[in-house]
Formats: C-alpha cells, sequence, structure tokens
C-alpha cells in the first residue's frame, strides 16, 4: 500500500519535487563542468567558482517558477531562490573576477557590492508588485 502524498507548506507538491529534480540535475551538471574546468587548466580557484556562478544563475532564473505564496514563517520559495541566486552569483563571480582581472581584491569587492545592489533593487520591485 502506498503512502498518501502529504501536502508541502505551500500546497504545491509535484512543483516542488519537479523543482527539486531540476535543482539536484543542475548542481550535478555544475559540478562537472567545475571538475572538466579543473581538469584541462588545473586552476582550481575558477573551477570552484564556475559552478558556484552556474549554481546561482539558475536558481535566479528558477525563483521566477517557484511559488510566491508565503508559509507559515513568511517567507516563499521565489523569494528564497532570489536570495540565494544573487547571493551565488556574487561568490561565484568575486571568484572568476579575482583570478582573470588584474585589480587585485578591489574588482571583486566591488563586482559583489553591485550584485547586492542588484538584489536590493530585485526585491523592492518584487514588493512593489506583491502590494
Amino acid at each position: 500500500m502506498s503512502e498518501p502524498d502529504t501536502p508541502s507548506m505551500t500546497g504545491e507538491e509535484p512543483t516542488s519535487r519537479n523543482m527539486g529534480a531540476i535543482t539536484g540535475a543542475i548542481v550535478l551538471i555544475a559540478i562537472v563542468v567545475g571538475l572538466l574546468y579543473y581538469y584541462m587548466t588545473s586552476d582550481w580557484l575558477p573551477s570552484i567558482g564556475i559552478p558556484i556562478l552556474i549554481i546561482g544563475a539558475y536558481e535566479l532564473v528558477s525563483s521566477f517558477f517557484r511559488s510566491t505564496t508565503n508559509d507559515q514563517f513568511g517567507t516563499n520559495e521565489s523569494g528564497a531562490a532570489a536570495l540565494w541566486g544573487f547571493v551565488f552569483i556574487a561568490i561565484g563571480g568575486a571568484m572568476l573576477i579575482y583570478r582573470f582581472a588584474d585589480g587585485g581584491i578591489i574588482m571583486p569587492v566591488v563586482f559583489a557590492i553591485l550584485v547586492i545592489i542588484a538584489y536590493i533593487i530585485y526585491a523592492m520591485f518584487r514588493k512593489k508588485q506583491q502590494a
């Protein structure tokens, strides 16, 4: 006998399962890309930054397809995915910029700050749309 499906916090169980499977596949693909980059170049910093950047870009894009229904904590899947997407893009992009730009630590810090500013603008825009 199979157990009945229990609803998720947002009430969209099949979508959550699909998004989880897609996320898992994207993470594995990102890791393979990073390993291939390391195999080809033996450069460890970009081989860590590239998968982080790929995962961040996926999370940001997937935030538009996730649930916007608030759960019991007042958050939603879309907002969380967007936040993590921007964080991963800031970290992965800063790692790549540090390796390939000759500006030392200043350029990655400026990039991370610009990504944080972009997230704040994005969050304000989404908040204004929901109001």
